[in-house]
């Protein structure tokens, strides 16, 4: 029997993960039956998008080897994702680029937040929202910096398909919380207001 030598590279951690790696595997999941999610060939797209091997080197690996680098991309998925409030990235061209959150939220303009409302749960257009929701830092230091105005999703779009995972699940989650502890809130004072008006 011929030896197959393969190298495997393979996600340590969820910044390891590009965003356009994760859309994609979303995409076939998508596209599988639900009573076949737990299928081998998800568990091959899964080592072709995140791991970069072929379908047939896949093949190839022995079984706890198959096993064990879907457990280390699964375990990858497991961390917990806070907001990142800045991370950096180097093109193609070798140049680096430190992006930073929105520094203030009671200052968003309306664009921004059409355009946040409109990709924010859309998995197929999350790299949109990332354009709004990050943009380079022009000034600053620390918490406190200053990002490039914002003038649609067109400049940054695509760069942020190379943005790390944990970066957008983090950020998905952050606006998620917000949203329910805003709705809350809202309930709460509405409530309140009934019983004022209803005394």
């Amino acid at each position: 029997m011929a030896v197959v030598e393969l190298e495997v590279s393979i996600p340590q951690e969820l910044s390891a993960i590009k965003l356009h790696q994760y859309q994609k595997y979303l995409s076939v999941a998508k596209n599988i039956d639900e009573e076949d999610k737990d299928n081998e060939f998800l568990n091959l797209k899964a080592l072709e998008i995140f791991c970069g091997l072929s379908l047939k080197d896949s093949y190839n690996l022995p079984v706890s080897m198959f096993e064990s680098v879907l457990r280390q991309v699964g375990d990858c998925f497991a961390e917990k994702t806070d907001l990142v409030q800045r991370f950096t990235m180097t093109g193609s061209d070798g140049v680096t680029v430190e992006f930073g959150f929105i520094p203030n939220l009671d200052k968003m303009t309306f664009g921004e937040y059409v355009d946040l409302e409109s990709y924010i749960t859309d998995w197929d257009n999350i790299h949109k929202a990332m354009a709004v929701m990050y943009r380079p830092i022009i000034a600053g230091k620390k918490n406190l910096y200053e990002i490039e105005p914002y003038e649609g999703t067109d400049r940054w779009e695509d760069v942020m398909k190379d943005s790390p995972v944990n970066v957008a699940l983090g950020a998905v989650v952050f606006f998620y919380r917000l949203g329910t502890k805003l709705s809350k809130y809202t309930m709460n004072s509405l409530i309140a207001q009934e019983e004022k008006t209803g005394d």
